[in-house]
Order: C-alpha cells, then sequence, then structure tokens
C-alpha cells in the first residue's frame, strides 16, 4: 500500500492524488475508527452491535413502523420484527399498534433505549475529548471541519442507496393554474 509521495503537475499527476486519496484516507482515519471501536466494544458488554444500530435508527427515523425499520437497516421484515421484540423485552422501545393501520406495528424508543444512546454519546464525547486536548487548536479545527463535509457525503451517499432500493420519492404534480 502506497503512502502519499510528493508529486508534480499534469493531469496524470492529480489522478494519481486522487486515486491515492482512499488509501490516505483510510491511514488517516485508523485513530478515530479504532476510538469508535473500543467505545462500541464497552457497550457491546450491555446491547449488541445489532441492537445499537436499530436504536440509532429509531433515534433518527423516529416513530416508525417494523418495515421502516427495517428499510433502513436493510433487514428482512421479519428480522425487524424479531430485533425489536428483543429490544422491547429489554425495555429499550414500545411496540403498539399504528393509529393508521391496526395490521402494522409502531416503534418508539423509550427513555431506557434514549439513556443508552446518550451513554453512547457520552463515551464518545469523553474520547474524544481526551485525545483532541494533544490537538492543536487548527488541527482540531480542520478535524472537525473534514469530517462534517465526510459526514455530509456520507449521508448523500446512504439516501442515494436508500433511494435505489425503496425508489424515488414521487414529486406532487402541479396542474396548471
Amino acid at each position: 500500500m502506497a503512502v502519499s509521495k510528493k508529486r508534480s503537475g499534469g493531469p496524470a499527476a492529480s489522478k494519481a492524488v486522487a486515486d491515492d486519496f482512499p488509501v490516505q484516507l483510510e491511514l488517516a482515519t485508523r485513530g478515530l475508527l479504532a476510538l469508535n471501536v473500543s467505545v462500541l466494544e464497552h457497550m457491546e458488554k450491555r446491547i449488541g452491535l445489532a441492537a445499537l444500530r436499530a436504536l440509532q435508527s429509531l433515534e433518527r427515523l423516529g416513530p416508525s413502523m417494523v418495515t421502516e425499520l427495517g428499510d433502513d437497516l436493510d433487514l428482512l421484515s421479519s428480522t425487524a420484527s424479531r430485533l425489536s421484540d428483543r429490544l422491547a423485552d429489554a425495555g429499550y422501545i414500545t411496540r403498539g399498534v399504528s393509529p393508521t393501520n391496526r395490521r402494522a406495528t409502531l416503534l418508539e424508543l423509550t427513555d431506557a433505549g434514549r439513556a443508552v444512546l446518550d451513554e453512547l454519546v457520552a463515551l464518545r464525547v469523553q474520547a474524544f475529548g481526551e485525545v483532541a486536548a494533544l490537538m492543536s487548536d487548527v488541527d482540531r479545527a480542520a478535524l472537525v471541519q473534514g469530517t462534517r463535509a465526510f459526514t455530509d457525503a456520507h449521508r448523500e451517499l446512504s439516501d442515494r442507496a436508500r433511494q435505489d432500493r425503496t425508489g424515488p420519492v414521487p414529486t406532487p404534480r402541479v396542474l396548471p393554474g
């Protein structure tokens, strides 16, 4: 695996740098990933990763049908239903009848589910703070700017993938008037 070398001018050089960027990024983010893995390993003693992802999904989506949770996590409805049963049994979510479709099950986070997510965030914030204390102000600002841009791009890519799975959201037709 080649680490970035100084390259000079021209379109071929620009392409080489662009092609090398994912390698550079992978190397540069190893510390962030290691920190996240460490926090997740700590959390996994209490709640499994699939359950944690489901809680994060419900936090992002708000009250949702089992099928919506499954779609968001790319799970079969039956798998999402079993996962939601386990989360409800643990007290992390509630399962109820949908007010709009009595055959559908509505899932909502409980205070206990929110507490798990709050604990995850608190552990990450603490760990990030310990590392960031060793960085300069300039490096911290650059890291925040770059990771925000990366998160925005990742969100866009995820939205596109979700749309590819579920189809485009129909746009209202405007009648001439």
